[in-house]
């Protein structure tokens, strides 16, 4: 396996690059960036590269001292030993609008433990990294890319994020929870009052927009793009009967969801199965604050 030729192939199109992050990033096409010292690794709304910043001296050996598996590049800086430490994934994880949110949610879980392990710089975001492809660097490899289970294997998940995770792709999954609490509340009313999907979806953005009050907020397109998730979802599972029937069940359970199949259940109400019903749960479209919690 090329590591080279895979990193090399799942940059962007034209990615953030720069000899010097300190005064400003370039755009520039992919084979001009590549001979910069600094590039954006991932593509937007995807990340095929979990990069890590390790600010000491010895860097370079830090996953073997954490026990955890050789990283796809090391990417040294001879001058003072700090690195930036790559893991390449087999399958990239998708953060558009039609991406679901339980794979984002692992891989946040999974980078949270991986920053612990490696004691790496907690505020770093990931937007630029060191060019492993460039000679200013010192730069080990293994030919291996990894699936995000194989990860975990190393380290201790998470039971939970925090409510706010305000680095890495913890901001992601902030945000979609954060904004999926709002429509919650408004959808509804939106509709009472003869708005239109485009509308919403409008109202969507903007609420995005001022929650992504992030240390280092999130991209444009990473906000719209679960702005517009959110509200394709809500406006098609959400209405006065579905919500009637999430505070029925509600009440007779104690703020827990209700295992029965009766026809006033939130399922049924929102024309899902039973079974449908608890997998959106179990995959974080549906949580049980949303049903009635």
């Amino acid at each position: 396996m090329d590591v080279c030729t895979i990193f090399t192939n799942r940059l962007p199109r034209r990615p953030y690059c720069s000899n010097d992050p300190a005064s400003g990033l370039l755009v520039r096409p992919a084979a001009m960036a590549l001979q910069q010292s600094h590039i954006q690794p991932n593509a937007p709304l995807e990340v095929a590269w979990l990069v890590f910043d390790l600010d000491y001296k010895g860097a370079a050996l830090a996953w073997e001292q954490a026990n955890l598996p050789p990283p796809t590049f090391t990417v040294v800086n001879p001058e003072n030993a700090h690195a930036h430490v790559f893991y390449g994934l087999v399958a990239p994880v998708g953060l558009s609008d039609a991406a679901r949110n339980a794979p984002i949610r692992y891989a946040a879980a999974v980078q949270a433990a991986f920053v612990a392990r490696l004691r790496a710089d907690p505020g770093y975001v990931g937007l630029i990294a060191k060019n492993p492809l460039h000679d200013a660097w010192r730069v080990l490899s293994v030919p291996k890319l990894y699936d995000l289970a194989e990860l975990a294997e190393y380290v201790d998940l998470p039971r939970s994020l925090p409510k706010r995770a305000e680095v890495g792709l913890g901001r992601h999954c902030t945000l979609f929870d954060m904004l999926r609490s709002w429509a919650y509340q408004w959808v509804r009313e939106y509709k009472r009052n003869g708005a239109t999907l485009d509308q919403w979806r409008a109202a969507l953005l903007r609420q995005a927009e001022a929650l992504n009050n992030f240390p280092v907020p999130l991209a444009f397109g990473d906000v719209k793009a679960t702005a517009k998730s959110v509200a394709r979802w809500t406006w098609a599972q959400f209405n006065d009967s579905a919500f009637s029937a999430i505070q029925s069940a509600r009440g007779r359970r104690g703020g827990r969801p209700s295992t029965t199949t009766k026809d006033g259940e939130p399922w049924a109400a929102m024309g899902i199965s039973r079974a449908t019903y608890y997998r959106r749960l179990k995959s974080g479209l549906l949580v049980p604050e949303c049903t009635g919690r």
